[in-house]
């Protein structure tokens, strides 16, 4: 965002502040702040305090704040005093007042839960200084930016983590009566102390649950490699650590931490390891109570190192016309090969848009000659008729030994469907002559599904996200297959943009973002200011093409607008609340924008 020069507005907010207060040690804190106030552009005649849906009360932060101001809610009975907590961004998470008087007037200003007292939209107050600054802080009266606010009183504590030191929030403590600001900020620091000391509490109690369980699986009757962790930590024992090194290592958590961030997520997962090696996880959650501290991953290494496994597997490549040299992929792509070379019946587990289709399809044409290659989708209907055509289909293909029968997503399949389908492959079992293949994504839910027995090989296909080394690779492929006179490239800047992006629907996303590229761009060189919207969020979801065309609008106009929330807001007909919804919704961060 443009600096813009205060001018005399500034010398109005000196003038204001030596009015205020004859603190000289506060002079340099709330002059920045006013300072900071007239750069963001904040209105100082009228208040606009963002709103947000649902904040966050499942933090450590409020976990542990929340206890301790409902006690002083009962110590501070019919004060005209409220309590408050913030997250990091200023949003207020909860608020106590005692006194009605007082109530009214907070809500006035909305100063409630679910609001954003950051200084970026309401200028110097208690709350956005304290977290701007750092530092414990006192705004009385004038020395607020926005005349409505200027009535109270405010002492803001920032709260800190305990081991990592990082900003968590702040305590607040809001007033209308004149008084000591001593008084007001020693109550804060020693409110906000106790919130520090109840987090480290929490975070400890936290880590003694996971060392616990963690000590358990690794002096289990046969233990072995054993990893565990949270968002705060990770510990592994000294098998893992021997077992798994270098690229290996950093693969695995990778993977542990996309696992551990689920809570949700229990059960078995193998992942190829750059080594060539598959790691089966065997996962399960540290829980105590409703609280989850974490994971506990048993690790089995399957086959043994083989460094040489890209060079080798490379060759092979160009026959099946596949782009990538990542080796979770080399490895995914050499064990469907060696399956279907065989005939023998493959699972293809991936996320939408990894590739598990482009891969059977590659294969066939490499090594399928006088087969046919069939494609069957789940049954559109569950009337009866419907679905027992469908299995009758399935039956006859899987009966000609001249077919390649793909069901596609299986896991989309109702349960009794599915029961009729195990049904139907154990009345086969051993006398069918043609090769199936299933696909689905990868199960969060059981750890073992009935009709993987009928696979006699499991091949995971990784997500583009796990394979940033690829990127490059597949860009000039696919460059070259939608500008094939073309002698485009991409510029540093812009490769490194396309490797951040998350890529929610994999290769299929990254695939039409390039096909449009050598549509639109007629340079020899790609730049970053060419990319498109999508590539600059963080945001993992994947959305309908009604959110798609709403999140790039969105980013247009914050491109358009040099990052000005508040004027894309305006343009595209919204409220700022509403558009920080949105932005936070999508993963869009404005100062990435720039």
């Amino acid at each position: 965002m443009p600096r813009h020069q205060p001018g005399n507005s500034l010398r109005v907010a000196r003038e204001l502040y030596l009015e205020a207060t004859n603190d000289p040690s506060a002079r340099p804190l709330v002059v920045a702040s006013w300072q900071r106030s007239i750069e963001y552009q904040v209105k100082s005649g009228s208040l606009d305090a963002p709103y947000l849906d649902n904040p966050n009360l499942d933090s450590p932060l409020a976990r542990a704040a929340l206890p301790i101001l409902n006690r002083l809610h009962e110590q501070l009975a019919d004060d005209p005093v409220s309590t408050m907590i913030t997250d990091r961004n200023g949003v207020v998470l909860s608020r106590k007042v005692s006194h009605d008087g007082l109530t009214t007037h907070l809500n006035r200003v909305r100063l409630a839960p679910g609001h954003v007292f950051a200084e970026r939209y309401v200028g110097t107050n208690g709350i956005g200084t304290a977290l701007a600054s750092g530092r414990p802080v006192v705004i009385a009266g004038s020395q607020h930016y926005v005349e409505e606010l200027r009535e109270f009183h405010c002492a803001a504590v920032p709260i800190l983590h305990p081991t990592r030191s990082t900003l968590l929030g702040a305590f607040n403590l809001t007033t209308i009566r004149q008084g000591s600001d001593g008084m007001l900020m020693a109550f804060a620091r020693s409110v906000a102390a106790q919130i520090e000391a109840e987090i480290a509490a929490i975070t400890s109690r936290r880590e003694r649950a996971l060392f616990q369980d963690y000590m358990e699986a690794c002096s289990s009757v046969r233990p072995g490699p054993v990893l565990a962790l949270n968002g705060d930590g990770v510990m592994m024992n000294e098998q893992l650590r021997a077992a798994v090194t270098g690229p290996d290592h950093y693969a695995l958590l990778d993977h542990a931490r996309e696992i551990a961030d689920d809570r949700r997520w229990e059960g078995t997962r193998s992942i190829a390891l750059p080594s060539g090696r598959v790691a089966e996880l065997r996962v399960s959650r540290c829980r105590r109570g409703d609280s989850d501290a974490g994971a506990i991953l048993r690790v089995r290494l399957i086959g043994r190192s083989q460094r040489g496994l890209a060079v080798s597997a490379t060759p092979a490549r160009p026959v099946l016309g596949l782009a990538g040299s990542s080796p979770q992929w080399l490895r995914s792509v050499a064990d469907s090969e060696a399956a279907f070379l065989t005939g023998t019946w493959l699972q293809l587990l991936g996320e939408a848009g990894v590739g598990k289709r482009t891969l059977v399809e590659a294969l066939h044409r490499a090594h399928g000659a006088g087969r046919r290659l069939e494609m069957a989708e789940a049954p559109l209907s569950d009337a009866p008729a419907v679905t027992e055509r469908w299995l009758h289909d399935v039956g006859e293909l899987l009966a000609m030994p001249s077919r390649v029968l793909v069901l596609r997503d299986v896991h989309v399949l109702g349960d009794q469907l599915r029961q009729r389908l195990r049904s139907l492959l154990t009345h086969l079992d051993g006398t069918a002559t043609g090769q199936l293949v299933m696909t689905r994504q990868p199960s969060m839910v059981s750890t073992e599904d009935q009709l993987d027995q009928f696979c006699g090989v499991t091949v995971e296909v990784p997500p583009l996200r796990h394979r940033y080394g690829d990127i490059e690779h597949l860009a000039r492929f696919f460059l070259r297959k939608y500008r094939p006179s073309g002698e485009s490239t991409f510029s540093p800047d812009a490769l490194a943009l396309l490797q951040q992006c998350p890529w929610p629907e994999n290769v299929r996303q990254f695939e039409s973002v390039i096909r449009g590229l050598a549509r639109r761009s007629s340079g020899r060189m790609i730049h970053v200011e060419d990319l498109p919207p999508e590539c600059r969020v963080s945001s993992h979801k994947v959305l309908t093409t009604i959110e798609a065309l709403e999140r790039d609008a969105i980013l247009r106009g914050l491109m358009a607008r040099n990052s000005n929330v508040q004027r894309t807001a305006q343009d595209l007909g919204i409220s700022r609340a509403t558009m920080y919804r949105k932005m936070r919704r999508y993963g869009i961060v404005p100062s990435s924008l720039a």
